[in-house]
């Protein structure tokens, strides 16, 4: 019942975004545009509040997080961050992840402060708060397809927002409410986010592990145990990994940690050289979608499955060039790049060795 319930709100959301272009195509109709211009006009109103209303989603997480004692790092749509670095701000881009297409990374020194709550709901709260505005604007003008627009198109971004599944804003506020004790490894998933951006070949993932009990849930201490399987890899220990990894994707229902569980396994695997379970874990929907991502570390991965499990040189190559491209300036801190440099130059010896 409760997926029936998920996929019903999925299905609403999107009916709010197809009767938010609806309206923008009725409204410049009503202007007096002909059917094309209108249709043209209309959808390209849509699609520009679209991206509007994604930066001031943002813009409500920076406001609340100001108002708790956040300091800014960076700011970003799409594939472009805005970075704040010794008080100037310098454009970078970044890998895209499904369902993410704004962001704004925070830094707090009171990692203790339960008021990361009020910072997470500030972009449901900016969604409100348009939908309100737009009523008025309505009542105010008249033109109620104009502002049907703007109010579809917040129903719809605050249905999927609110929604308590995967990484949304919703899951997140719920966890921490659910369990307040979670809080503490909130504020240190937001120090790495933030570390990555400012100085990532300062810190080893290492720095941002720390004891977590076995029967802990929630998304924040999940993405802490996967740093901690991460380096068990690092370390060469690879039987531990593998169950950690394991355990980890036994005991959780986050889609996120699901995928990034299979994601390792997929790569102890590679290590291990067994074809049959590199496969069936490159299979899967999630792991196909991060293999896609244009990073160094994934693109190394990809490079090795491609290698190993497809023997497909052409394709291994393209992986390869991306990685090297996107070493120099990727977000891997500094025990993790180390070691993906070095899994890289393992790859190119034995493509020159002819293995």
């Amino acid at each position: 019942m409760k997926k029936i319930g998920i996929y019903l709100v999925y299905v609403l959301a999107f009916a709010f975004i197809m009767l938010a272009f609806a309206c923008g195509t009725i409204a410049f109709a009503e202007l007096g545009y002909s059917a094309v211009l209108a249709f043209t006009f209309g959808y390209a109103f849509a699609l520009l509040s679209m991206y509007v209303i994604f930066i001031l989603h943002e813009l409500g997480h920076a406001f609340c997080g100001y108002l708790t004692g956040y300091r800014l790092v960076a700011f970003g749509l799409g594939n472009f961050l805005l970075v704040k670095k010794s008080g100037k701000f310098y454009l970078s881009r970044t890998a895209v992840l499904k369902n993410v297409g704004a962001q704004y990374i925070g830094l707090k020194e009171d990692e203790n402060d339960q008021r990361i709550i009020l910072m997470l709901s500030g972009g449901l709260l900016v969604h409100l708060s348009l939908m309100l505005l737009a009523v008025l604007f309505g009542f105010l003008t008249k033109s109620w397809y104009f502002a049907g627009t703007w109010i579809f198109l917040n129903l719809s971004f605050f249905l999927n927002n609110v929604l308590p599944v995967d990484i949304t804003d919703g899951a997140k506020i719920v966890e921490l409410i659910r369990h307040p004790e979670n809080v503490t490894y909130a504020y240190v998933m937001l120090r790495h986010s933030a570390q990555t951006l400012l100085a990532p070949q300062e810190y080893d993932l290492k720095d941002f592990i720390m004891p977590i009990a076995e029967d802990v849930r929630g998304s924040f201490a999940e993405s802490i145990q996967i740093f901690q399987g991460l380096v068990f890899i690092f370390d060469g220990q690879i039987e531990t990994a593998k169950k950690h990894f394991q355990f980890l994707l036994d005991k959780t229902d986050n889609p996120m940690s699901q995928t990034l569980s299979q994601l390792y396994l997929l790569q102890i695997a590679l290590l291990e050289r067994d074809h049959e379970k590199a496969e069936e874990y490159a299979s899967n929907r999630g792991v196909k979608s991060f293999l896609s991502l244009k990073m160094a570390d994934t693109q190394i991965m990809q490079a090795w499955y491609q290698f190993l499990v497809k023997k497909d040189r052409d394709q291994t190559d393209k992986a390869i060039k991306i990685a090297r491209k996107n070493m120099v300036t990727s977000r891997l801190v500094r025990d993790e790049k180390r070691y993906y440099e070095n899994w890289l130059a393992e790859l190119e010896k034995e493509l020159a060795e002819g293995v």
